[in-house]
């Protein structure tokens, strides 16, 4: 009964000392939980403490459930979502309630908690909360901490390709995210992580887990003080798991992948194999197309969806028709690296922010290079806007802008006519690897497949350097395409008309 709930207060021991064992058990006083959750990992936690209040209402006395307000989403934030938390509450009969404008500002706990758990809630409990409650905060996080601390730990254990992970208890510290006292652990080397598992299959995996871990924990009296810290210490430094935010989902044509970034360790795979990998983990990814046209030039944003990376031209995946399409320009290219072909390509452009750097081996073409020094002293305020053009040194001052880097490459791309795919070569580190793209989406419109969104936004280029598919490390797979063949004795006037043709990969800097 809410009523007799409401009472508790009053015969609560908050008088006594913690560090005074005055319980009639080991497991303290009965619980009243504020449990605060929000996915499919903290509703099977729910679930589980439901279980045990019902079996052993002595220790678990009451649940009360605290929801994040429901945030549209889909096509034009038109679908408002609840939160699958909430559902599973209201059928369990909980009480429960929703956080107002989606924070702890001005929202005020029931007394008689003593107990608060979260379990993937996303919102930081403020201290004055955990000071309120007796036994303070715990929180269920499948990792092994303080390994991949933070809110993504399962994404960055995928992407990163780890063999074993596991869930870690521990308490709410009232300072930062996941920094609490490890209280419960699973025992190392952890639980192995399942060939080709994806997010929804390691959370069915360790959902489970944590649940069970949660109620042993509670039984144990581990949240009972003092707290003894059982976490491992790797011997590698901390990875973290941020939040997986859109930049996340862009495709990393020239840079390094997510996995990558997040541990600063490299990467065994080949970097489209890193990118089938990424949207195996992540779903659909998204790149901007430069489209061109004689009078102007567009960028548009372009969703990738099934892709999938080919090892090399003998897999069965790859149709016949497009293997003997790829070797015979292969071929080509092995004879003349200077021959001149109408090759249809697709020009990408990937965005960077302040955080991001530049990659230092990507190699820009002698005539963008001046450009680019350029703009980069203009961004530093060293020329003017006027003085640009002509290379001339000013002191004019110019605004400064939000850091941004933009490089642009081209891919040339294989068509398959029967699936609608296309098939794409690495076009900086070469290899044997094709990424095949499936289905492609243009500024939010109708999913079509990728051969006919390549046909209508590629185009054709002559002499397009970047069809090397030299096996050989970067320097020497571009050393065609930055300077002379080392056969040419001499610098004769073809040489010079086919060295200064349209880029085929260029530097911006915004």
């Amino acid at each position: 009964m809410r009523w007799l709930a409401s009472s508790r207060p009053l015969r609560r021991s908050v008088a006594r000392p913690r560090s005074i064992a005055t319980y009639s058990t080991q497991r303290g006083n009965p619980l009243r939980i504020l449990f605060c959750g929000s996915d499919e990992f903290s509703c099977h936690s729910l679930k589980a403490l439901h279980k045990k209040h019902k079996d052993d209402p002595s220790l678990i006395e009451s649940i009360d459930v605290l929801v994040r307000p429901s945030k549209p989403t889909g096509r034009g934030l038109k679908q408002v979502t609840e939160v699958p938390i909430a559902s599973v509450a209201r059928e369990l009969g909980l009480p429960l309630s929703t956080l107002p404008h989606d924070t702890f500002t001005n929202w005020f706990m029931k007394k008689y908690i003593n107990l608060i758990i979260a379990v993937s809630f996303g919102r930081f409990v403020p201290p004055r909360l955990l000071n309120q409650a007796e036994y303070g905060g715990l929180n269920v996080h499948p990792s092994l901490l303080p390994d991949l601390r933070g809110p993504a730990p399962l994404h960055y254990a995928l992407l990163n390709r780890y063999t074993h992970t596991g869930v870690s208890i521990q308490t709410l510290s009232p300072h930062s995210f996941d920094t609490g006292t490890v209280l419960s652990q699973t025992p190392l080397p952890g639980i192995p992580i399942p060939p080709n598992s994806t997010l929804t299959s390691l959370t069915s995996l360790l959902a489970p887990l944590g649940a069970s871990m949660l109620v042993s924990s509670l039984s144990s009296g581990f949240h009972l003080p003092p707290h003894k810290d059982v976490s491992w210490q790797p011997p590698y430094p901390i990875r973290h798991a941020p939040k997986v935010r859109t930049v996340a989902r862009q495709i990393p044509w020239l840079t390094p992948s997510i996995s990558t970034l997040s541990t600063n360790l490299p990467s065994s795979a080949p970097h489209l194999e890193d990118i089938a990998h990424q949207h195996h983990i992540l779903g659909p990814l998204w790149s901007k197309l430069v489209v061109r046209t004689p009078k102007k030039e567009q960028n548009k944003r372009v969703v990738c969806d099934d892709i999938s990376y080919i090892l090399d031209l003998t897999s069965p995946d790859l149709p016949p028709a497009v293997a003997n399409e790829v070797a015979s320009a292969l071929e080509r290219c092995k004879e003349d690296p200077w021959a001149e072909e109408q090759v249809p390509v697709l020009e990408w452009l990937q965005i960077g922010d302040d955080e991001q750097q530049v990659p230092e081996w990507y190699p820009p073409q002698p005539e963008s290079l001046e450009m680019f020094e350029r703009v980069v002293a203009l961004e530093r305020g060293d020329i003017s806007s006027v003085d640009a053009a002509a290379g001339v040194e000013g002191v004019q001052q110019q605004p400064k802008r939000k850091k941004e880097w933009r490089l642009s490459i081209q891919t040339a791309y294989f068509p398959d006519s029967e699936t609608g795919s296309i098939y794409l070569r690495d076009p900086i580190r070469g290899g044997k690897g094709l990424l095949r793209i499936g289905k492609m989406t243009v500024d939010g419109k109708p999913t079509r497949p990728a051969a006919n969104v390549a046909a209508q936004l590629g185009r054709t280029v002559t002499d397009y350097r970047g069809m090397h598919f030299d096996e050989e490390p970067i320097g020497k797979a571009l050393q065609p395409a930055t300077r002379r063949p080392e056969e040419d004795a001499e610098v004769d006037e073809e040489t010079k008309r086919r060295s200064n043709r349209a880029m085929v990969r260029r530097i911006y800097s915004y």
